[in-house]
């Protein structure tokens, strides 16, 4: 089949994975006390991920819909039986700015992968953005130079469903204006981005970065460590 587009996830494939947990707990704690709740260490960590286990649950069993910061919070808010609209926002602007706080860095050969598809292809971007929002990825991507490569960006938080749902894939195929048979998505979670581009109809490239439980039936078209060696996998498939 003729490659026509590539598509690349972003966490852990372009960019390196950042836990925020170290700026939205201390938010957490800071807005809980100037309400008068005041919570151990192990209160208050138990509190944080009440949120996200929360989100954990709905997203598999609701059709891996994205789930909402706001969501996240009222779960949190509810654990320690408090809440009121100025605080909901409040925790909310605090759980997405945390992004800002430190945005991440690229990863090694981010640059010659887009430069060598680039000139050949059609590039886009299909990134869960979990409580991090698009708006602010797309400002790190400028900030690194990187935004300009891609024709097409969809993130979780604007089309509203995750991967491996394969609509978020299909999503950014019709923008792209390529068929699935022609396109190979690149990225590095087996679950979410192999297992979804493949029901999406895509080819895949596997970016293993560490061992992660493989689905029956489900088998990328090439397997790499890391970018260095994306541009010579994709010529196996050219």
């Amino acid at each position: 089949m003729t490659i026509e587009a590539i598509t690349f996830d972003l966490w852990n494939t372009l960019v390196h994975n950042r836990n925020y947990g170290e700026f939205r707990v201390p938010a957490l704690d800071k807005i809980l006390r100037s309400n008068g709740i005041e919570l151990t260490t192990d209160a208050l960590q138990e509190a944080y991920m009440s949120g996200f286990r929360y989100s954990s649950r709905v997203i598999p069993a609701e059709g891996y819909r994205h789930v909402e910061t706001h969501e996240i919070v009222d779960k949190v808010l509810e654990s320690v039986g408090f809440t009121s609209p100025e605080t909901r926002d409040e925790l909310v602007r605090a759980y997405e700015e945390a992004f800002l706080c430190d945005p991440p860095r690229l990863k090694d050969g981010v640059f010659e992968a887009l430069d060598y598809v680039k000139v050949r292809y059609k590039i886009g971007l299909i990134s869960v953005t979990g409580v991090s929002p698009g708006r602010f990825v797309r400002d790190t991507l400028r900030d690194h130079g990187v935004l300009d490569y891609f024709d097409v960006l969809i993130f979780s938080d604007e089309v509203k469903l995750v991967k491996p749902n394969p609509r978020l894939f299909t999503t950014c195929l019709e923008l792209l204006d390529v068929a699935p048979e022609n396109t190979v998505h690149v990225g590095d979670s087996f679950k979410s981005d192999i297992v979804g581009a493949i029901d999406a109809g895509m080819r895949t490239i596997w970016v293993k970065t560490r061992e992660q439980v493989q689905k029956q039936g489900y088998v990328p078209d090439a397997i790499i460590s890391g970018l260095n060696e994306f541009p010579e996998a994709l010529r196996t498939l050219e």
